[in-house]
C-alpha cells in the first residue's frame, strides 16, 4: 500500500511542478500554440506513466519491456524540449506546433505498437520452447527414476540408452509430432506403471516401444523442419 501511494506521488511531481511553473510564469491567458504544446506534453507524460500496464514483470522479461520503458522515456523527453521550445518561441500560428508534435506522437505509437506485438510474439514462443523444454524433460527424468529401480543390470543398461536418446531429443516440437509424442508419452508411462508394479517381464518389449517412438518423434521433426 505504501509503495503504491509512493508511486503516485512520485508520478504527480512532475505534474505539479510543469502545471504550478506554466500557470505562474505565463497565467491563464495562453495562445493557442501554448495550449496544444501543454497538451502534447502532458500526453507524452501520460504514456509513459502507462507504459507498465504493456509490460509483463515476469522474470526473464526485463529486457523485453526495457525497450518499451526507453522508447517512451526518450518520446517524453524530446517532446517536453520540443515543446518548452515552441513555448519559449511563442509562433503566431499553431500550424508547426500543431505538425511537428503529431508526426512525432504518431512515430512514437507506431513503434511502441510494433514493440508490443513483437514482445507478445516473443514471449509466446518462449512460453512454447518452455513447455516443450519440460515435456522431453520430464519424460527422461521418469526413464532415469525406472533405470535406478530396476536390479536386472541388462534392463538398467536398456534403460540408460532411452534415458540418454531423450536427453538429446529435440525440445521443438511441431504439430506433426503430436502423434509420435504421445505414442512416446503412453510408451514411458507404460513402462513407469511396470517398474512400480514390480513386472519387469515385459520391459524389453516396453523399452523398445521407447525407442521406436522417440524415432518416430525424431522423423517427424525433420519432416516438418524441411516441409
Amino acid at each position: 500500500m505504501k509503495a503504491n501511494i509512493l508511486k503516485v506521488i512520485i508520478a504527480l511531481i512532475f505534474l505539479i511542478v510543469f502545471n504550478v511553473l506554466f500557470f505562474l510564469l505565463g497565467g491563464t491567458e495562453r495562445t493557442t500554440t501554448e495550449w496544444v504544446c501543454y497538451g502534447f506534453i502532458h500526453a507524452a507524460y501520460l504514456f509513459l506513466l502507462a507504459t507498465p500496464l504493456f509490460c509483463n514483470a515476469d522474470k526473464g522479461e526485463t529486457v523485453l519491456s526495457a525497450s518499451l520503458y526507453l522508447r517512451a522515456l526518450s518520446y517524453f523527453f524530446i517532446e517536453l524540449l520540443v515543446g518548452i521550445g515552441f513555448l519559449w518561441y511563442k509562433p503566431e500560428s499553431p500550424f508547426w506546433p500543431i505538425i511537428v508534435q503529431s508526426v512525432m506522437l504518431m512515430f512514437f505509437l507506431i513503434f511502441q505498437l510494433m514493440s508490443v506485438l513483437a514482445n507478445d510474439a516473443t514471449k509466446a514462443s518462449l512460453a512454447k520452447q518452455k513447455r516443450e523444454r519440460i515435456y522431453i524433460h520430464s519424460l527422461a527424468e521418469k526413464t532415469r527414476e525406472a533405470m535406478y529401480k530396476v536390479n536386472d543390470p541388462k534392463l538398467r543398461q536398456q534403460l540408460a540408452s532411452c534415458y540418454e536418446s531423450l536427453n538429446s531429443c529435440s525440445i521443438e516440437s511441431f504439430s506433426e509430432a503430436v502423434d509420435a509424442e504421445l505414442e512416446l508419452d503412453n510408451a514411458v508411462n507404460t513402462l513407469c506403471s511396470s517398474v512400480e508394479s514390480g513386472d519387469t517381464s515385459q520391459l524389453d518389449q516396453q523399452i523398445q516401444k521407447i525407442q521406436v517412438a522417440i524415432q518416430h518423434r525424431n522423423q517427424a521433426i525433420r519432416m516438418a523442419r524441411f516441409s
